[in-house]
């Protein structure tokens, strides 16, 4: 009788160990099938195979322990069973070289799709202070999503800080896809001051005049006259060899920052009505040219990284304007080289079609841009080559101007020499 009982105890415990055998088998191909198609890479499935060789391992302790009657309960075949189960079979796409690794610098681009201007305001609610406006076009940065069903963007433009409905953006993918089309070309003027004419033509007359460092909404490049606007009311000719182009983009205002701006429009304004021979031109160029100091090439390149290198852990600010208060990737490349006299385009395709003249990575050298993309066919992303196979550049806004390896992340579309 007592063998009786232990043998169908027996029996009964394989009869449990065939049954949670078959429900792992079931899960575990289950999600083996889901994964077919998936690239995993070495770590997690080194982690995966860590993880079910514990499980089986306590699994097989459990039964073997049950059997023998070593131990009184399913404890430690529980404990097996649950390791199992616990194993994470979600898929995990590869987009990338690098991809799963690395945050995309546009995760949280946003860019205002309005008809004239959306109100910045204070918190996520129609009824809260504003603090600013964001017209079409503007670029942004998000911070966070808020309200119930996330339907508000924290947003940073500029020098704004403010809360957005989402629906009032275009951001993510879809505006990476587009970035390039937001850029405002203007002529900055080097010259001490500068008449803006009716027609492109010393004779013709004059409508008004821009001093040194100021600058117009470029409409139209001419290699001896640009068409420029104005006052919003005019648009004008300036001649060309006595200004530059400089790309932006647009940002949020604040209440204070559209005071500012009206009242520089009223300044302007109030020169049409000033007749030139009480203001004369002066076409004297002020701004020093670009520095040749240089015994060398290499002395140029050399001095182009070390200046770079001084902005190391600044901050990343989408479509930002500056090197000391943050820019992004092409803003970077563009802001330094700036100050060495070359002007280069305000975004990662416009510096991979147009910047310097292209080269191979076997002839690269310090001070190179080199040109990535995340969808192997648009420039979405350049970094300043400085030597001994690294790059610095402004990565995202997470991590800001940093050092990385040149092969870090994406796919390399060509590379760019600025200086020679």
């Amino acid at each position: 009788m007592k063998t009786t009982k232990g043998f169908n105890s027996r029996l009964q415990v394989i009869s449990i160990v065939v049954i949670i055998i078959g429900s792992i088998a079931l899960v575990y191909f289950r999600n083996l099938n889901r994964q077919q198609n998936v690239q995993e890479t070495a770590k997690m499935q080194t982690d995966e195979a860590t993880t079910q060789i514990e499980g089986y391992t306590t699994f097989s302790a459990g039964v073997e322990g049950r059997l023998d009657g070593t131990y009184t309960d399913l404890t430690e075949i529980h404990a097996g069973v649950a390791d199992l189960l616990d194993i994470d079979f979600t898929a995990k796409a590869s987009t990338g070289q690098g991809a799963l690794a690395q945050e995309s610098e546009y995760a949280n681009l946003a860019i205002a799709k309005v008809d004239n201007y959306v109100n910045v305001r204070s918190n996520p609610t129609t009824d809260s202070e504003v603090v600013g406006k964001m017209y079409d076009g503007s670029v942004a940065q998000i911070l966070s999503t808020a309200g119930e069903n996330k339907e508000w963007f924290q947003v940073v433009s500029g020098t704004v800080e403010g809360y957005i409905k989402a629906e009032y953006f275009i951001y993510g993918e879809d505006a990476a896809a587009v970035v390039d089309n937001y850029v405002t070309r203007y002529v900055v003027v080097k010259a001490d001051r500068l008449n803006v004419r009716e027609k492109p033509d010393t004779s013709s007359n004059r409508i008004g005049y821009i001093d040194n460092g100021e600058r117009a909404k470029l409409l139209e490049w001419g290699d001896e006259w640009s068409k420029v606007s104005y006052t919003g009311e005019h648009t004008g000719y300036v001649a060309s060899e006595y200004v530059t182009i400089a790309e932006e983009f647009i940002y949020a205002k604040s209440i204070e920052e559209e005071q500012a701006e009206l009242a520089a429009l009223q300044e302007l304004q109030a020169r049409t009505q000033t007749t030139e021979e009480a203001v004369p031109e002066r076409a004297v160029v002020s701004v020093p040219p670009p520095q040749t100091n240089y015994a060398t090439v290499s002395e140029l390149r050399t001095a182009v990284v070390d200046y770079a290198m001084q902005y190391l852990g600044s901050r990343y600010v989408h479509g930002g304007q500056s090197l000391a208060t943050g820019t992004d990737c092409s803003g970077f490349t563009c802001y330094v080289y700036a100050e060495f006299g070359y002007s280069l385009s305000r975004t990662p395709q416009g510096q991979y079609t147009s910047a310097g003249r292209s080269i191979s990575m076997d002839q690269i050298q310090p001070g190179d841009v080199i040109c990535y993309s995340s969808n192997g066919s648009t420039c979405t992303h350049v970094g300043l080559y400085i030597g001994n196979g690294q790059i610095i550049h402004a990565a995202n806004s997470r991590k800001g101007v940093i050092i990385s390896q040149y092969d870090y992340d994406g796919v390399i579309l060509g590379v760019r020499s600025i200086v020679d």
